[in-house]
């Protein structure tokens, strides 16, 4: 399934993200300056967002509003697995300096249907995120995993426990080290990452420490990136814009120094407050790449 055009489907959340900055200190008690702004967000659909510059994809998810319709990529074809509308969003709240200070989900309506509609595919990269519920989730990678590769992008240390019975089944996965260490039960990185080997020896693993570095991993080896040194504006979708410029250069079948580097810049770049609009900027991204160290 390498070197193919659009073999890309996602399966996961897509909803309205609000993003706060405060513009000062926080005052308890008092109402606080901030800085807003909006954008479609979802895990899921963070990372088609980044693959859709290159690519069509196939997206599922939740009915959406003719606002957000609107907005979303000619290059991402919408389905519904389910058609009742509902209102879902996600905010971001972070201080003066852009540190990420809380996250606030109202996304409770992926979770209360446990007998969605589970797509018929074949041959393709399947990107989950963790959004829908644990029983959907498990039938739905149990049975796609047989003809397709499945990819997951964790979504927070609260869901991750969601996939822990179908390890075996996934073929990717993108985590933060919080992430790791709640799916495993482990103390460190390193740790994890052998704990997931130990269930699935054909599994990739990506884990995401912030701006110390990302670990790569799989049966044979494990490969730590340094990211480059950037002023953090927005750490909030960067792990994402990773896993998307990932998959889209393994689907063109480059060699993994190439992948990292570049996937790894991509969300560095994201992080520094930037972003990709078109297919030429990915001159950008491999410029950036060469400040990515892999040790």
């Amino acid at each position: 399934m390498t070197k193919s055009e659009n073999i890309f489907v996602c399966i996961g959340a897509i909803h309205q993200d609000y993003l706060i900055n405060l513009k000062k200190n926080i005052i308890n008690y008092r109402s606080n300056p901030i800085i807003h702004k909006t954008r479609i967000g979802g895990v899921a659909y963070n990372v088609a967002e980044i693959i859709s510059i290159f690519q069509k994809i196939q997206f599922y998810s939740l009915a959406i509003n003719k606002e957000l319709k609107i907005k979303i990529s000619k290059n991402i074809i919408m389905n519904q697995i389910d058609n009742n509308l509902s209102d879902r969003y996600y905010i971001a709240l972070s201080d003066k300096k852009n540190k990420f200070l809380l996250g606030l989900a109202n996304t409770d309506v992926y979770e209360s249907n446990n007998f969605l509609k589970i797509p018929n595919i074949s041959n393709k990269f399947i990107i989950f995120d963790l959004n829908f519920s644990k029983i959907y989730l498990e039938k739905a990678i149990r049975k796609l995993s047989y003809k397709n590769k499945i990819i997951v992008c964790a979504t927070s240390v609260y869901k991750i426990i969601k996939i822990k019975k179908v390890i075996k089944n996934i073929d990717i996965i993108f985590l933060n080290k919080a992430e790791l260490i709640q799916l495993t039960n482990s103390s460190n990185i390193i740790t994890g990452i052998k704990k997931i080997i130990k269930i699935n020896k054909n599994i990739e693993i990506i884990v995401t420490n912030s701006k110390n570095n990302v670990i790569y991993a799989n049966d044979n080896k494990i490969i730590k990136i340094k990211p480059p040194n950037i002023k953090i504006k927005n750490e909030n979708g960067a792990g994402d814009a990773l896993a998307g410029m990932m998959l889209f250069l393994l689907s063109k079948g480059h060699n993994i120094n190439h992948i990292l580097k570049n996937s790894v810049a991509c969300g560095s770049y994201y992080a520094s407050g930037k972003r990709l609009n078109n297919k030429r900027d990915l001159i950008i991204i491999k410029n950036f790449s060469k400040k990515v160290i892999i040790k």
